[in-house]
């Protein structure tokens, strides 16, 4: 988007063979705004006065698909803040609205975040990318570089999203923030923020059922996908919410399984697509790719490809969405957050919190059933104080502002603010949309609305969830207690790459920066089957990928 007309094609003219040689198309063309993308699979609608554009699919409130036409007129909507937060209440979906506001770029990220977003400024004309891969290079900031006192971040909390980037020059927009930039600087404001649904929602929360249900038709409209089953509680709500015609059109319903019974989940994946005549598919792990060439194929990212840890699971996925045809894969991840499965102390304190003197000793006997803790007020006094330490890492702009949020609920909107990993970079999100319904607006909205301890009824994970879902899900599902655990594959997984880890990362540049000095102890089976681990590992893989091919690209840019 330029500052001017001229400005914007003195920029865009030396790009457009080399993007067209990289298989991009121009998009949207008008005097201030040009739009360009690799790939069909995101719907670009320009405003009708050329000066705005909504890049990706937008639902109103009762799930209905907002016409071209509609999305045509809101891109030419004012952009303030005011005007945001009415968007924002009125719609939802996986989208991107830039628009020109008094010469500047008014960039509005959905609350979701499914679509990555994140700005610069280049001679006059403001960028804005979902991804990056080596064609923007010569449209990059001069001044980009890796900041490695937050690469050093990464590497202490592996696998955590953070949402600040660890390049210098490029700044991230958060899910529900309306950030302007231009030529007078940049200002951001989060419009959508998590603590806010909470202090709206209480009292009167929406139905679970419904707002799931509206979600994952809409997302999953009439087009074919590859539907992930795993076996657990939250894959089995998001296909149990599909109609009948949008069941008909999945390509396969997938379902990864290792040898060991633990990490076996194929008869819970079997009852849940055979109460409609559905096959499953059902594929064995046997271990993990890992090589330089594999790590880097997910590297040319704005952030380390932490959502592509399970390689085979991620490659298995991209080519079934390939050979079937699919636009993309429907999956359940996130479902954990948003229904509440983690046993924490922290809900009792929310039943304080919220009903005062009117708090149920029953539900505090419950909780410290479910958790196995003494009713002793030092074990639940030590809970609480251990949370308020945590908080200090706590890294997303959703996280801001909490005040009168009870501990168990700002626990579900820091994990929440990590699920932002699971809308990143994988090697199946290149061949497909990788949906994640139960991440959308409305769902988190409906969870967020809801106590800690409605959605656990004080003692059990996800049981409002459970209850709301009870008729459509198979018995099995609905009464499990216990959850998959792949901890032995993984650790014989990556105990198998011992060699391979050990040169990649100690004779690599996270080693030679200084940043692994404690990592040998780590590189030994002992270790892993003993103590895991594993996810460390191969977390620091893909970010030592990340940091090789920025190290490269930014090389390249200086000669």
């Amino acid at each position: 988007m330029g500052d001017t007309a001229a400005a914007l094609e003195a920029l865009a003219a030396p790009m457009r063979r080399r993007l067209a040689g990289a298989g991009w198309s121009r998009r949207v063309s008008h005097p201030f705004v040009e739009v360009y993308a690799p790939s069909d699979r995101l719907a670009v609608t320009a405003g009708l006065d050329g000066h705005g554009v909504l890049i990706g699919e937008m639902y109103d409130n009762t799930g209905r698909t907002v016409s071209a036409s509609e999305r045509g007129t809101l891109a030419c909507r004012p952009m303030d803040a005011a005007s945001a937060r009415r968007l924002v209440a009125e719609h939802w979906g996986r989208y991107v609205i830039v628009r020109r506001t008094g010469g500047d770029a008014a960039i509005l990220r959905d609350p979701s975040g499914a679509i990555e977003a994140v700005c610069w400024r280049r001679s006059g004309v403001t960028l804005v990318a979902s991804s990056a891969p080596p064609v923007l290079d010569p449209l990059l900031p001069d001044d980009m570089a890796l900041n490695w006192e937050a690469v050093a971040r990464l590497i202490g909390r592996g696998g955590e999203y953070r949402h600040d980037l660890a390049l210098d020059g490029l700044t991230p927009i958060a899910a529900g923030e309306l950030r302007t930039l231009g030529a007078g600087g940049s200002h951001g404001v989060q419009v959508w923020r998590p603590a806010d649904v909470y202090r709206r929602g209480r009292g009167r929360p929406p139905e679970l059922r419904s707002a799931v249900q509206t979600a994952v038709r809409s997302l999953a409209g009439d087009r074919t996908w590859v539907a992930e089953v795993s076996g657990g509680l939250d894959s089995a709500i998001v296909a149990a919410s599909l109609e009948m015609s949008q069941r008909d059109r999945v390509a396969a319903w997938v379902n990864h399984y290792v040898e060991q019974p633990e990490g076996d989940e194929r008869a819970y994946a079997r009852a849940v697509v055979a109460r409609q005549g559905d096959v499953l598919t059902e594929v064995r792990r046997e271990g993990l790719t890992l090589s330089a060439e594999r790590l880097a194929r997910t590297a040319d990212a704005f952030r380390p490809a932490t959502n592509d840890i399970d390689t085979d699971y991620n490659d298995d996925i991209a080519a079934r969405i390939r050979e079937g045809g699919a636009w993309g894969s429907l999956t359940g991840q996130g479902g954990d957050a948003v229904f509440f499965q983690m046993p924490s102390p922290l809900i009792a304190f929310d039943e304080l919190q919220e009903r005062g003197v009117r708090a149920r000793p029953a539900a505090v006997h419950r909780i410290a059933r479910w958790t196995r803790r003494s009713l002793w007020p030092s074990a639940w006094i030590r809970a609480l104080q251990e949370h308020r330490r945590s908080r200090a890492d706590w890294d997303h702009p959703w996280l801001d502002d909490l005040r009168g949020v009870p501990p168990a609920k700002a626990l579900q909107i820091s994990i929440l603010a990590f699920c932002q990993t699971f809308q990143g970079q994988a090697a199946r999100s290149l061949h497909g949309v990788c949906v994640n319904p139960l991440l959308s607006q409305p769902v988190m909205e409906a969870g967020l609305s809801w106590s800690t301890v409605d959605l656990t009824w004080g003692g059990r994970d996800r049981a409002a969830a459970r209850n709301a879902f009870r008729d459509v899900l198979p018995p099995s599902i609905y009464a499990r207690r216990s959850k998959g655990e792949l901890g032995a594959f993984y650790g014989e997984a990556v105990a198998s790459h011992l060699p391979f880890l050990r040169d990649y990362l100690l004779g690599g540049a996270l080693a030679q920066a200084g940043l692994l000095n404690d990592l040998e102890a780590d590189l030994s089976r002992e270790a892993l089957l003993w103590r895991g681990g594993f996810s460390r590992l191969l977390t620091l893989a893909l970010t030592e990928a990340w940091v090789r091919r920025w190290t490269a690209r930014l090389e390249a840019r200086s000669r």
